[in-house]
């Protein structure tokens, strides 16, 4: 019987089933995602205590010096000119929390051993981690006018002169893609880039930048990783395919990271296991973001 806890009062007999003549060391039962965005960005956690902490990030706008001739600026009798500092702050809020709750009921703890265990434990800690990327995914991922944004010419195609007319972006946004940035798309995205010689040429891509980890190579100077945190187009304009970024720029905070609580429930006669984690992020510099959307 598998059936889930639906109040107080309710028994659960959501792991029963199991009997020890049908374990061996256990397997998970789906396929992992690999983590690219929750991996790919600035933790100040050390800043934040707890749930709804803020952090002020401050936004230092490009400075403008001021020309004169040597003629004109007479020393000790000319003053210079001082700006006053008109700097925006960004404010990261730890706001997130993602839990996973179960209970075991006592022939599970009779039948539990460690293998099983610490696969119950490990996908507990796996679905927070999936909430946990898809949130820092939909900072960079969500249309907003205040990025950067790259249009492409047909929705979903990477061309050859499509990369060129990103370079022309990246060049008018003042944003050098070897500078520490990345480059992050989804499927459809990279189903393209591996059909361009810029992307899968030994002449163009560094041995290091080789399906590692979420990196499948790299580009104009910069890694790109793939990602299904990053959706298939839905045939809507503005529809973010990619993104362009410096870790640095995306701050992270956890109040709590990952963690687990237990209790016994004389109630539903088993043991209540929650895991659960606070936290929150912040695009710091919005220009620095580049969002490449279909038109």
């Amino acid at each position: 019987m598998a059936t889930n806890i639906t109040g107080v009062g309710t028994a659960t007999a959501d792991a029963d089933a199991f009997v020890p003549q049908m374990w061996a060391n256990g397997v998970e039962n789906y396929i992992k995602q690999s983590f690219v965005f929750a991996n790919l960005v600035n933790d100040i956690s050390f800043m934040v205590s707890e749930a709804g902490d803020t952090v002020n990030v401050p936004r230092v706008t490009e400075n403008t010096a001021t020309t004169t001739t040597i003629s004109s600026f007479t020393a000790a009798t000319s003053a210079i000119n001082y700006s006053a500092p008109d700097d925006a702050t960004g404010t990261l809020t730890v706001n997130q929390m993602s839990y996973y709750a179960r209970i075991y009921p006592d022939i599970v703890k009779i039948q539990a051993n460690p293998d099983m265990l610490a696969l119950h434990t490990e996908a507990m800690g796996y679905a927070l981690g999936k909430k946990i990327e898809a949130y820092v995914g939909s900072l960079m991922t969500t249309y907003d006018s205040s990025h950067t944004e790259h249009s492409i010419a047909a929705d979903n195609a990477i061309t050859a002169t499509e990369l060129g007319l990103l370079v022309k972006t990246l060049i008018g946004a003042n944003i050098d893609p070897a500078d520490g940035y990345v480059m992050v798309v989804g499927a459809e995205v990279m189903s393209d880039l591996l059909a361009l010689d810029q992307f899968v040429n030994a002449d163009y891509v560094k041995d290091q930048y080789i399906w590692k980890n979420g990196l499948r190579g790299s580009l104009l100077g910069m890694p790109v990783y793939a990602t299904s945190s990053v959706a298939a187009s839905d045939g809507t304009a503005n529809h973010v395919i990619g993104c362009i970024y410096k870790p640095s720029n995306v701050f992270l905070a956890y109040s709590k990271k990952p963690s687990f609580a237990s209790q016994y429930s004389v109630d539903f006669l088993g043991t209540k296991v929650a895991a659960h984690t606070y936290y929150g992020g912040l695009v710091a510099v919005p220009k620095q973001l580049v969002q490449i959307t279909n038109p």
